[in-house]
């Protein structure tokens, strides 16, 4: 049977998911973490349990509703009892209850030991398990542009022209599926917010910088989905990093007291390195268990 959880069963659940990894303090911080909880009702229909005689495995789900632009579904506070078989077997019966484009289990509070008890499970549900860098950058502390680019936005009838640079740039190929959910990563789509850039407008691009918005006020907080340049101009770092000033600099006429979020894959450090070398800081390094769209 699985089932979800009453409120009064979530310190047991959380206790039982920091256990798991080994917590010193598994019960005690189970209690101090539930009185944070704001819902507990809705946390614990978020809970799931495989339960036959007694408890084998548990899982934290936050799903998307249906209808969101944000098609991703995020897992957490994963354990098992005896044998992970067990937590295949309720994570494949959870994700056929949702419809989502991408599944995500970020590994905070996972070292490589607890990482190596779930990472059979993962890898046969098609999971990818790689590092990610979160950064963000204030807006108010934008270094000189020097010479812009020219920024031309996303509309319908460009859309067949920014895939085919994206995938040029990125070197593969993509599905409509994919190219949907990259459009929204993390909300609705803002076609305003997606460039392609050129040197000039009778030039051919020579890049491109995708954003998204959490809110756009005078300090709004955007987030950089991606942002590359053409295989030709790599030969140094200098033509990415005016495409992402170019960017930053459109997002600062917006929101001059503004922040901007983006993750970046351990896999390319030379590109951290260049984020942070424009001004971005680091605020999070964390591996995870990720499956895309094909």
């Amino acid at each position: 049977m699985i089932r979800t959880l009453a409120p009064a069963e979530l310190t047991w659940f959380l206790s039982q998911a920091l256990a798991f990894t080994q917590h010193s303090d598994p019960k005690g911080l189970a209690l101090r973490l539930v009185k944070q909880v704001r819902d507990l009702e809705a946390e614990g229909d978020a809970c799931f349990v495989l339960l036959e005689g007694r408890p084998l495995a548990g899982v934290h789900v936050l799903a998307p509703e249906f209808g969101d632009d944000d098609q991703n579904l995020y897992v957490s506070h994963v354990w098992y009892a005896e044998a992970e078989a067990d937590l295949e077997r309720l994570l494949r019966h959870v994700f056929a209850r949702y419809r989502f484009e991408a599944l995500h289990f970020p590994l905070f509070n996972y070292g490589v030991k607890h990482q190596q008890r779930v990472a059979d499970t993962f890898g046969r549900l098609g999971f990818k398990l790689e590092g990610a860098c979160d950064l963000d950058f204030e807006l108010s502390s934008l270094p000189p542009l020097g010479t812009p680019l020219v920024l031309e936005a996303w509309d319908l009838s460009a859309d067949d022209t920014f895939q085919a640079l994206f995938e040029k740039a990125e070197n593969r190929a993509l599905s409509d599926e994919y190219w949907a959910w990259l459009k929204r990563w993390r909300g609705t789509f803002r076609p305003d917010l997606w460039f392609v850039a050129r040197e000039t407008l009778d030039q051919d691009p020579v890049g491109y910088i995708f954003f998204g918005a959490h809110s756009e006020d005078i300090d709004g907080v955007y987030y950089l989905t991606a942002a590359g340049v053409l295989p030709e101009h790599r030969h140094s770092t200098e033509m990415l990093k005016r495409v992402v000033l170019t960017g930053l600099h459109e997002l600062a006429s917006r929101s001059p007291l503004g922040r901007v979020e983006t993750t970046i894959s351990t896999d390319d450090p030379k590109l951290i390195r260049i984020f942070e070398g424009l001004g971005f800081d680091t605020y999070d390094r964390y591996q995870r268990f990720i499956k895309r769209p094909s």
